[in-house]
């Protein structure tokens, strides 16, 4: 092997227009980029072209891993990490090259994290990232690949995978594909289990038991994913009833179908898969992460508890595969919360701030802690979290956001960052509310962006919200931005309505009215 060795990044594609820039983008690194296309008919060769000069018009015969080596054939790298369009690869390139064949290992695993796709969170942080390791990373002139569904690169001298895979360094892959509306939109669940019926039938006339279990763990998966929970808990029971030979397998059916019988509501059936994953994984601690998950959604915080407290600060399977206690913030705070103990769950969420984590939104967060509480969190956010919870307060525009974002302005008086979130948030603000923010932005210089303002030159905004922000930022102020934009509001006052507005005007800014009419 060179001191350097080179890298080819190969892709099979199909219609993926949407995401393939962004893959390819960040692929740049690599020595070449082969992209192999199996019949788009969007403007996926465009893309792919601007990118590499690889780009092979080819075919699709239902099998992934034959169309996985048709692309493998044009590589010329040393080494290949196969990627799908709907992945994106972040770290550090050159670390990930450093640790290529290390200890003389010819194929490494590299970790998938399938963003949205793990269960919802408890404070309304959406749906949890799951993150797998996958045989991505192999010596190109060593391996082929078989399977037409979950594919995997195997020795040509023997047929199997390459033993003891090492996880390669410095990268991740960032998955999409994975989110619920992806699934929905290209049929995945339909397809996938089309193929991997065709595998199990395949399998069972060869003999191969081997093989066999693993495409029945695939069909199981599979069922999952496209929804046929029912079904998938069926092929499931009957792989556990037969034994399975493979610990791996047990895992990997574990980890899909548990959420099955959450979906089902057949908490005795998931508590069962919750089991056999912690008997059979190396590593307790993924199975005991998805327990408190699955335990908290039950309203369960005692379990959930107890679940989290057996997993260390952070932990690293075989695989490459890492837990860290941090990720389950949300629920060691709420169960914390529920069972009385205030001063844990603030300590578990700063504890979490600690590692980069957030702690849970804004909203959940306002639930389960008090004013005091928060603002303690909120002073020991890194500027990057603070970023990211003045964007969530920004984009929620609820009263409890704007709320959130009063505490921060107190926590951090004059931030930016804060500033520009309440000026986005002045048409959602009462008179009230735009009131307290303008009289604070106009402390901090920031006079353009006066909520009062703002809500009396909107058109969008009632007319009466329009002509009491621009009375009182007239009266308060002198801006003459806000007296025009009462003259336009009054202009726009529903005849029903003129007489009241006028009287409340004269409460606010005694004499005004006569002047703007």
């Amino acid at each position: 092997m060179p001191a350097r060795p080179t890298v080819s990044a190969v892709l099979i594609v199909k219609d993926e227009e949407a995401v393939l820039d962004d893959c390819l983008a960040a692929l740049s690194w690599a020595d070449e980029v082969v992209v192999y296309d199996t019949g788009s008919t969007d403007r996926t060769r465009e893309i792919a072209r601007r990118h590499t000069d690889l780009v092979v018009d080819g075919y699709w015969d239902d099998d992934f891993g034959a169309a996985r080596d048709r692309a493998l054939a044009h590589a010329t790298g040393d080494w290949v990490l196969s990627v799908d369009a709907d992945e994106v690869v972040a770290g550090d390139p050159e670390a990930f090259r450093a640790s290529l064949g290390r200890d003389g290992g010819v194929a490494h695993t590299v970790l998938i994290r399938n963003l949205g796709a793990g269960p919802a969170l408890p404070l309304g942080l959406g749906a949890a990232d799951t993150v797998l390791a996958g045989s991505r990373v192999f010596r190109r002139e060593l391996h082929t690949w078989v399977g037409r569904l979950h594919e995997q690169p195997v020795l040509r001298a023997t047929g199997r995978p390459a033993d003891a895979q090492r996880p390669a360094a410095g990268i991740e892959l960032r998955h999409s594909g994975y989110r619920p509306e992806v699934v929905a939109e290209k049929d995945k669940g339909r397809r996938n289990v089309e193929l991997a019926r065709e595998q199990v039938e395949a399998a069972r006339g060869a003999g191969d038991p081997v093989a066999l279990e693993l495409h029945r763990v695939d069909l199981a998966r599979s069922l999952e994913m496209a929804g046929d929970h029912a079904a998938a808990l069926a092929e499931a029971d009957a792989l556990a009833a037969a034994g399975l030979a493979s610990p791996r397998h047990a895992v990997l059916l574990a980890r899909s179908v548990h959420l099955a019988a959450v979906a089902l509501g057949d908490a005795a059936a998931a508590d069962r898969w919750l089991d056999l994953w912690e008997r059979s994984d190396d590593n307790p601690a993924f199975a005991l992460a998805a327990r408190a998950q699955v335990l908290a959604e039950r309203g369960d915080a005692a379990g959930a508890l107890a679940a989290v407290e057996r997993i260390p600060t952070t932990t690293v399977n075989a695989y490459g595969e890492r837990v860290d206690r941090a990720s389950l913030v949300t629920t060691e705070l709420w169960a914390h919360v529920v069972t009385g103990d205030r001063r844990r769950a603030v300590l578990a969420a700063l504890a979490a701030i600690g590692h980069g984590v957030a702690p849970g939104a804004t909203a959940g967060l306002q639930r389960l802690l008090t004013e005091d509480e928060c603002r303690r969190l909120l002073a020991a956010m890194p500027d990057a979290m603070w970023r990211q919870y003045v964007t969530w307060c920004a984009m929620d525009a609820t009263v409890e956001a704007r709320t959130f974002l009063g505490w921060m302005r107190d926590v951090r008086p004059g931030d930016p960052a804060v500033l520009a979130g309440a000026a986005h948030l002045a048409p959602t603000m009462s008179l009230e509310e735009a009131a307290g923010w303008s009289a604070h932005l106009r402390g901090t210089g920031q006079a353009e962006a006066c909520p009062l303002v703002l809500i009396a030159r909107d058109p969008l905004a009632h007319p009466r919200q329009r002509a009491v922000a621009g009375a009182l930022a007239y009266s308060a102020y002198g801006d003459e931005r806000g007296l025009a934009g009462l003259e336009d509001a009054l202009a726009h006052v529903d005849p029903a309505d003129e007489a009241e507005v006028l009287a409340e005007l004269q409460i606010v800014a005694p004499g005004l009215v006569g002047a703007a009419v």
